[in-house]
């Protein structure tokens, strides 16, 4: 074998196995107790730490191209590699928009340049389904619609193709609404309010019954019950941010625009509830909605300020820390982070394997971790071109220190080891 990994510990099934894995050409061959692996070139000794799948975040913008000043691939992905993740999709908000099969192809081109770790590629819903057939062919995750870039009939165009539409839940009607100042934290949240979310999930879910929709970062209890209800008849699947579960309006006030995100940070009742749906197996997802700004962007005032919030990085930490205390079971992190991204947007390797498991024939993915670790998030030592969190300072439990992708090393010890352009795409099979 190329590679051993022994004496680690292994979420699988609904327990926790003393194993070991051996990796030949990048892929999984066994998974075995330690002493039963087969001999190999590079041996990796864990000595009893947590071993999971890499971690899948379907939701990040790396703003390659066009927004590189902000973050590009490279640094992007080292955040990633740092956080444990192993597979990324971009949203296709940069510079030119990725909504024609010659910017998607030329994105490729640029992340397969640059990127450390696994990436795919959602593409900005076209206006034609002649184009978005096209972009499923060369494999987007899924066509992502803006509340600002609103087509109807282009929704409609896509039933029965087996495509997936990602949403962006704010009424853009409703938000236009909105009358406010040039104040601060008040009227930026009037400016986004609640029902402009509830509004957009229920429109997209009478719009339309035969496509699958994915509503990214859902904040709200009610959103919760539309949704759930949705589930009954037909495919949804949503998504939560690490932000939207652990943060509220009040750390916003206190923390100010360095937390402004679309949609805004919530009230405690409807954060506590994201987090109870996420505990018992409604939420499909977390992903980060990493969307890094410059610090001069995110010193304006707050309804100048750019919202997003950097969060690759900690997500793994963030979530482990809720393991640690109890709060959530790892077998549940394994799946919000892992399995059911995959899952989701069918992120599968040549054979045909889903990303995010550790099984034979598997992409060798892993994050190992120092599960007893506690230390404070602190941007400075974050490897993105961002060094802002809103968890600076935070305490958490759990730090990785070993990301492999596809059996290489590409982080280790606090270091990127692995090698820029390594990262592969890895396009969505569909059945249009």
């Amino acid at each position: 074998m190329d590679l051993r990994i022994e004496n680690a510990r292994i979420p699988h099934g609904e327990s926790i196995i003393n194993a070991g894995v051996a990796v030949e050409k990048g892929k999984i061959v066994s998974i075995a107790r330690s002493r039963l692996l087969p001999e190999a070139d590079r041996r990796i000794d864990l000595n009893g730490s947590l071993l999971l799948p890499g971690i899948v975040d379907p939701h990040v913008h790396f703003r390659d191209p066009g927004l590189t000043q902000k973050e590009d691939f490279s640094t992007g992905s080292k955040a990633a590699a740092a956080g444990g993740v192993t597979t990324v999709c971009d949203m296709p908000n940069t510079l030119p928009m990725t909504d024609s099969l010659r910017a998607f192809e030329e994105k490729i081109e640029i992340a397969e340049s640059k990127s450390y770790v696994d990436f795919g590629l959602h593409a900005a819903l076209p206006r034609s389904i002649e184009e978005g057939k096209k972009l499923a062919k060369a494999g987007a995750t899924s066509f992502k619609l803006y509340p600002e870039l609103r087509e109807d009939s282009a929704v409609s165009d896509f039933e029965g193709t087996g495509l997936t539409i990602s949403v962006h839940p704010e009424d853009p009607e409703i938000l236009g609404e909105q009358k406010v100042g040039e104040g601060g934290v008040e009227d930026f949240l009037k400016s986004r309010p609640q029902k402009a979310e509830t509004s957009e999930i229920s429109r997209l879910l009478s719009l339309t019954s035969e496509v699958h929709l994915h509503f990214c970062h859902t904040t709200l209890r009610s959103s919760l019950n539309a949704i759930a209800k949705a589930k009954m008849d037909r495919k949804v699947t949503f998504e939560v941010t690490p932000h939207h579960l652990l943060l509220t309006r009040s750390d916003l006030r206190e923390i100010g625009p360095l937390a402004k995100t679309y949609p805004p940070l919530r009230s405690e009742v409807d954060r506590a509830s994201l987090f109870k749906a996420t505990q018992v197996g409604l939420v499909d997802m977390v992903a980060t909605d990493h969307a890094p700004h410059t610090s001069e962007e995110k010193r304006e005032d707050m309804m100048k300020a750019p919202p997003g919030i950097a969060g690759v990085e900690t997500s793994l930490p963030l979530l482990f820390t809720l393991v640690r205390k109890g709060k959530m079971s790892i077998f549940r992190l394994v799946d919000l982070m892992c399995s059911s991204p995959a899952r989701a947007f069918d992120l599968r390797n040549d054979l045909g394997v889903l990303k995010g498991s550790i099984l034979p024939g598997a992409d060798a993915d892993f994050v190992a971790l120092d599960q007893d670790k506690k230390w404070r998030i602190k941007g400075k030592d974050l490897h993105g071109k961002s060094k802002l969190t809103p968890f600076e300072g935070r305490k958490v439990i759990g730090k990785p220190f070993l990301t492999l992708v596809r059996g290489k090393t590409v982080f280790e010890g606090g270091e990127i080891v692995g090698k820029e352009g390594y990262g592969r795409f890895s396009p969505r099979e569909t059945q249009a």
